[in-house]
């Protein structure tokens, strides 16, 4: 009898055991190598930061994504979440705005560490610009974060496949790395824009174009309005104006060369400005009103500088619109006269 009851105890508890070990589900995504990535190892030797493993290289699809130099700190990741690049926090790019540079989409990087978070759903992808691919010397390594966020639970049951289409949509596997830059042509140059930067028309000084640092522009050209986004190429600008039309600009220097020829002078290369004088536009007026400048303070600082202002009427609309106040506008209007 106790033999019988002994038996049949077991045997519950060998069916119970087999429901739960096949309502378990072992995660199939937990790092790297569970999604097929090489990572890079970066580190120092003798002639400073280096890289000691190389893994695998990438080519960055979606612009947004600030590099910071690998002598500070910090770095400001950016979030891709539900198909959109988010930007990074609007405070650290101030702060690492001295030392950092947006990456391009087609520059190259490598990935220096693939840290999968199940319970919070989230892959934190850690880049560090491959210089060597890109043909910079001397070699930045500048770095960067990527953090992939999808729904709670989801990686604990998610095919390494279906997340690895997520982070193809930032950054493209260069497969076969720098071994597929053609020995015989010559390497396109990669140019850091300081961003926000200002050019201004050679013909007509009221021209004019801004690039700003989320890769989005505004053109003032004949009296009219523009604005899109932009990325850069090697040494070309490709501007894709909203509506569906594109225009290319050659970086020359600090200057853009358009492709009808005409020359947009970068901002401390205008004419009539004293050596080391400061100069200023309508960006920076912006800037000076949404940190709580006083009036007293902007209008004296407009009175004592050099001005280029765009006083059309579609850039007094929107510096109105981003709380430039009447006085500080009736000043610059006042000093381009």
């Amino acid at each position: 009898m106790a033999v019988r009851r002994a038996s049949k105890l077991m045997g519950i508890l060998i069916l119970a055991l087999a429901v739960f070990t096949s309502s378990v589900v072992v995660a199939q995504v937990i790092g790297p190598a569970s999604l097929g990535y090489k990572v890079t190892m970066i580190g120092k030797d003798a002639y400073g930061v280096s890289v000691l493993q190389s893994g695998d290289v990438f080519s960055i699809k979606t612009p947004g994504i600030l590099g910071v130099l690998p002598t500070r700190h910090g770095i400001c990741p950016t979030t891709y979440k539900d198909g959109v690049l988010q930007k990074a926090s609007s405070f650290c790019v101030s702060v690492e705005r001295a030392y950092s540079a947006y990456f391009q989409p087609g520059l190259k990087v490598y990935f220096t560490k693939v840290d999968v978070n199940l319970k919070k759903g989230r892959i934190e992808v850690g880049i560090t610009a491959c210089d060597i691919c890109n043909k910079i010397e001397p070699a930045s390594y500048y770095r960067s974060e990527v953090d992939f966020e999808f729904e709670k639970g989801y990686l604990e049951t998610a095919k390494p496949e279906v997340v690895k289409s997520a982070i193809a949509q930032v950054f493209a596997l260069d497969v076969g790395g720098e071994a597929q830059t053609s020995p015989s042509s010559a390497p396109i140059p990669v140019i850091h824009l300081n961003l926000p930067s200002t050019f201004v028309s050679a013909r007509s000084p009221a021209d004019q174009i801004l690039l700003n640092a989320d890769n989005s522009f505004t053109l003032q050209e004949g009296g009219q309005s523009y604005q899109g986004t932009f990325a850069t190429n090697g040494n070309t600008v490709e501007l894709s104006i909203s509506g569906g039309s594109k225009t290319t600009a050659t970086i020359q220097g600090n200057n853009l060369i358009g492709s009808d020829g005409q020359t947009w002078n970068g901002r401390e290369h205008i004419a009539g400005a004293a050596p080391g004088a400061t100069v200023l536009h309508n960006e920076d007026v912006i800037k000076l009103s949404k940190v709580g400048i006083d009036d007293a303070t902007i209008i004296a600082k407009i009175k004592g500088s050099t001005c280029h202002f765009n006083t059309s009427t579609d850039a007094l609309v929107l510096l109105k619109t981003s709380g430039v106040s009447a006085a500080v506008l009736k000043a610059m209007v006042g000093a381009e006269q």
